[in-house]
């Protein structure tokens, strides 16, 4: 599936019993984080839902080392067993035509892939219809066909412009014409793109299949 760019960088952290503690033991003041007062004024049932940033935690040492209480307190020992989750990007479902799309194609795959294995086996198919030269020179000459209607449309479409325009309108600037049969080439080359790109994928999918021989065996 598409991943898309991570929106939110900061590390959360979940706070254990024993660090939440001496969050609520903390007087807050004018450069308390907001999420530590958060902590602080959220019900007991409701901590799971408080999470800290790493700036959370700094500010948490720092306060240690500047309001020493006279007991020992060290920051890793608050943070012994906390629950660390990393940022993650937001992932986009795909588009179920080009899933459904996805899946068709991989399945012709897996077919072409299993006859390709199972021909030596099998004497009725150990020859596939793709396999032949009368084949491979038949999907050629479709797609020759194909792009040498595409090229002639365009040449059409140029002579069009830059002779056409001129024989209905009159005499016209040779810059103009060209500027002319170049835009209408260009128009008709978009649309005929779509139409070759189409006919190339149906001979791609136009792959001709046999069926599996039934073989009796007696016993």
């Amino acid at each position: 599936m598409p991943i898309e760019t991570i929106e939110d960088h900061h590390i959360k952290i979940k706070p254990t019993s024993k660090l939440i503690d001496f969050v609520k033991k903390i007087k807050s003041n004018k450069s308390t984080p907001d999420n530590i007062i958060e902590l602080q004024n959220t019900a007991i049932n409701k901590h799971n839902c408080c999470l800290l940033t790493l700036n959370d935690i700094k500010w948490i040492k720092s306060y240690i080392s500047e309001f020493d209480s006279g007991e020992k307190i060290w920051i890793h020992e608050l943070l012994e067993g906390v629950n660390i989750q990393l940022p993650k990007p937001k992932v986009t479902p795909r588009n179920p035509e080009l899933e459904a799309r996805i899946k068709k194609l991989q399945a012709q795959q897996d077919a072409r892939d299993y006859k390709a294995m199972t021909k030596s086996v099998d004497s009725f198919r150990k020859h596939l219809p793709e396999d032949t030269i009368a084949y491979q020179m038949k999907i050629m000459n479709s797609q020759l066909i194909a792009v040498a209607q595409f090229v002639f449309s365009v040449i059409a479409g140029f002579a069009f412009g830059f002779i056409g325009l001129e024989l209905i309108i009159g005499n016209l600037d040779f810059g103009f014409r060209l500027l002319l049969g170049i835009m209408c080439a260009l128009i008709i080359a978009l649309a005929e793109i779509y139409f070759l790109a189409k006919k190339l994928s149906e001979d791609y999918d136009d792959i001709p299949s046999r069926p599996i021989s039934q073989k009796l065996h007696q016993e």
